[in-house]
């Protein structure tokens, strides 16, 4: 197995968790230094971290990597992938990968004619419970889509809200900076149902604000989509609000069977079969080890750029519904 040279881009709050999972594969990678527009910040990860800050994304990028880690925000996203694409290198960025459909498009174009592959970092399906429903859907276990749905339920009181918009992230409140809470924060179901539906064909979006801090800054935390695929169709649900319980309620049904999140397990039932068990979720790579595996490999990571673009037609579709009150067509 190869051993990546990886180069960091963008060291904020959201890149914590990559060095945790950049650090627990030394066999598998070699972070050879980290750029970050604020030196402030960059100066903070050198001390924590001991990897060698560079001066410029440029002088970064002429060490030679053979993988950028992208965790800036969204907005100037599109033109650091175009930058590390010419210099050579495979890409991993966090989510999203753009807030439009044509950038998204752009993104993946670049990574196509660059000749290299681009993984983007949403999260669930590469978290055993949710791999392990996607296998079962995909081995046919379930026989054909007829629903998947996914819930997210999660404490939130409105202090919170106030205290993040003095916080350096505070650009994940601006609606023009994270296109709201279905690019924000549910993305990630809108993605595990993209995964198992395949291509969106039309979104129906609803939103609304529990926080009194965001609803006068005209911002959400509750959204509920509905999206329709060739077969079957999908259910998103993201509610942040006082009193919530921490959960996620998350299942797939089919044609033979079905199967859902039950505690730390995986229910599945397939009447036929007169199967009806609980399973240990099945060990799956994580986000890092998933892209090292595609590119030694040499094949489209789990999460590629079409994914993403997928996913990303849906948001967009989302926020034009919330908008026009409309079902939306998805091309």
């Amino acid at each position: 197995m190869k051993k990546y040279r990886v180069a960091m881009i963008g060291v904020g709050n959201i890149a914590q968790s990559h060095y945790r999972m950049l650090s627990a594969i030394p066999d598998r990678c070699e972070v050879i230094g980290m750029f970050d527009t604020s030196a402030e910040q960059l100066e903070k990860r050198h001390k924590e971290w001991g990897y060698k800050k560079f001066p410029s994304q440029e002088a970064l990028l002429a060490a030679k990597p053979d993988v950028c880690w992208i965790m800036t925000p969204v907005q100037p996203r599109l033109k650091i992938l175009e930058q590390c694409f010419a210099a050579g290198c495979h890409c991993l960025t966090e989510k999203p990968l753009a807030l439009s459909v044509p950038d998204a498009e752009k993104a993946v174009e670049l990574a196509r004619k660059a000749g290299k592959r681009l993984f983007v970092g949403h999260n669930q399906r590469n978290i055993p419970d949710t791999y392990t429903m996607g296998k079962l859907f995909f081995d046919g276990v379930l026989g054909d889509l007829i629903k998947v749905y996914f819930h997210h339920y999660i404490q939130r009181e409105d202090q919170f809200w106030a205290k993040k918009f003095n916080q350096p992230d505070a650009w994940r409140l601006s609606f023009d900076m994270c296109g709201g809470r279905i690019f924000e924060f549910s993305i990630h179901g809108i993605n595990f149902i993209q995964w198992i539906g395949g291509q969106p064909r039309w979104v129906y979006g609803k939103n609304d604000a529990v926080s009194p801090t965001l609803g006068k800054a005209g911002l959400d935390d509750v959204v509920s989509a509905h999206v329709a695929f060739d077969k079957g169709y999908g259910v998103n649900e993201t509610i942040m609000a006082p009193g919530m319980k921490n959960r996620r309620v998350i299942g797939v049904v089919g044609t033979r069977g079905e199967c859902w999140l039950e505690g730390e397990k995986v229910r599945v039932v397939v009447p036929s079969e007169k199967r009806d068990e609980l399973i240990d979720p099945m060990p799956c790579p994580d986000k890092a080890e998933s892209f090292f595996q595609s590119l030694d490999k040499d094949e489209p990571p789990i999460n590629d750029g079409l994914a993403a673009l997928a996913t990303t037609r849906i948001c967009c579709a989302f926020n034009e519904s919330v908008r026009t009150k409309q079902v939306v067509h998805v091309s």
